[in-house]
């Protein structure tokens, strides 16, 4: 009896000795789209690396006080204390993470995540005042992936889900900095809309020459009122 509890009390010792630990995430860029107004839930995007494959994703906590948007990002790390920690492979993992702000009151927001940390971001955002009380100025296309077909070429590949809605045009909105944000405007044709899924293929090209940076994202805007994002690595 005494070895069967010793034995209980030594496996579940091991097991809160090699729980996993909450970390902040290490963090490196932060991506501000522009083009969002009071009738939008506003995204920003945040990439980084967890240094080894271990690593997962955790959680994101935004508050909003005022004029400031503070965020938190935390990452699931091993236990390093544990062999099976010694065994993960020792690599970077890049990984991305769309984050929702939320419907914002037009204005200019401080953007701070992870403060006081070594990978802290810092940023502002501008939400204009809506000139309506539509939700979008226009409808989007429901777009799913973003294929790269060649020098500064893509296309867009998702779904029309009635014939009552056509493809308009593609508009770009550059921040200067960092991002593209790429806008699939559909056109309505009649009121009936009735339910027919068809595969869309959009193709656009884009100038990155107002951009500032190698890693530049493209952050399409879609009909659910999200946004598919791709970082582009312009110095392959």
């Amino acid at each position: 009896m005494k070895l069967a509890m010793i034995a209980f009390f030594f496996s579940t010792f091991t097991l809160a000795q090699s729980q996993p630990q909450i970390v902040m995430a290490p963090l490196d860029h932060l991506y501000v789209p522009q083009g969002f107004d009071s009738n939008d839930s506003a995204e920003i995007v945040v990439t980084g690396r967890f240094p080894n494959a271990c690593f997962s994703r955790n959680a994101i906590e935004v508050k909003v006080v005022n004029d400031l948007i503070d965020i938190k990002i935390t990452a699931i790390a091993p236990d390093t204390s544990t062999a099976a920690s010694r065994v993960c492979p020792k690599m970077l993992v890049p990984f991305k993470e769309v984050v929702t702000l939320g419907n914002l009151q037009g204005g200019e927001y401080k953007i701070r995540i992870n403060s006081e940390t070594k990978s802290s971001l810092k940023d502002n955002l501008t939400i204009a005042e809506a000139s309506s009380s539509a939700i979008d100025d226009h409808i989007y296309s429901a777009v799913e992936w973003i294929e790269k077909v060649n020098e500064n070429e893509y296309v867009l590949h998702g779904w029309r889900y009635s014939d009552c809605l056509d493809f308009e045009k593609i508009q770009i909105v550059s921040n200067n900095k960092d991002t593209l944000s790429i806008l699939p405007v559909m056109k309505q044709l009649s009121d009936f809309c009735p339910m027919k899924m068809m595969p869309t293929s959009y193709p656009f090209k884009v100038d990155f020459s107002t951009l500032k940076v190698g890693q530049p994202l493209l952050h399409v805007r879609t009909m659910d009122g999200k946004s598919v994002n791709s970082v582009v690595n312009l110095v392959e």
